[in-house]
């Protein structure tokens, strides 16, 4: 029962780590759900049995730059359309899932040396959610005829990525300053998309998605 503590403890943190968020974006409650249990696990499994079928020397790299990209903007994609398609769906995706992947590096690092694992937890409560949030929400813009939102997705978590693989492998110093700039990005690409009129009333939370048909429609 006790290995069982540190595992309790890292989802905890993850969790109450996205308050800030979640108290800004207002995520579906329903949509942060599927994103932190479904989308999560189908990530995790895909990714794994990719990782386990590839040479060990480029596994993480080619996993981490193409495959988990693509795997979860599609998963978080299908979770925000089921539950709306609108920005608190979107939100709902990208959060509830950064909250499950944070708490799954936490605990892979709970043993670490406690400045590493501070700083791991500083780095990614403050930039997971918001890459995933704002990764989201571009998809969603394609279930309203925005044909460019999930490519726009893929590539701006593929870039992220690649941005965190130079701060691990090649140089920590100038793969922080590119992360902190990643991150003033993002946060900028989130902001335009909320404040813009256009993409404001497509991603209204009046709108929703038939479950059978999969066609969208705006409640009245």
């Amino acid at each position: 029962m006790l290995v069982l503590f540190p595992a309790v403890e890292a989802f905890l943190l993850a969790f109450v780590l996205t308050a800030p968020y979640v108290v800004w974006l207002r995520p579906n409650l329903l949509t942060f759900a599927t994103g932190a249990t479904l989308v999560a696990l189908g990530a995790l499994v895909i990714e794994v049995e990719a990782g386990s079928a590839l040479a060990p020397v480029s596994a993480d790299t080619v996993v981490l730059v193409f495959i988990a990209p693509v795997t979860e903007e599609l998963l978080k994609f299908g979770a925000s359309g089921a539950t709306g398609a609108n920005f608190s769906s979107a939100a709902g995706a990208g959060i509830g899932f950064a909250a499950t992947e944070n708490a799954v590096y936490f605990l892979a690092a709970w043993n670490e040396p406690a400045s590493y694992l501070v700083a791991l937890v500083a780095i990614r409560a403050a930039t997971d959610p918001l890459l995933h949030a704002t990764a989201s929400t571009l998809s969603t813009l394609t279930w309203h005829g925005t044909p460019w939102g999930l490519p726009a997705a893929i590539a701006l978590h593929a870039s992220w990525n690649t941005a965190t693989l130079l701060y691990v492998l090649i140089d920590p110093i100038a793969g922080l300053v590119l992360l902190a700039a990643a991150g003033i990005a993002v946060m900028g690409v989130l902001l335009l998309l909320r404040k813009s009129p256009d993409v404001g009333w497509e991603l209204s939370n009046d709108w929703r998605i038939h479950p059978w048909t999969g066609t969208v429609y705006e409640v009245r």
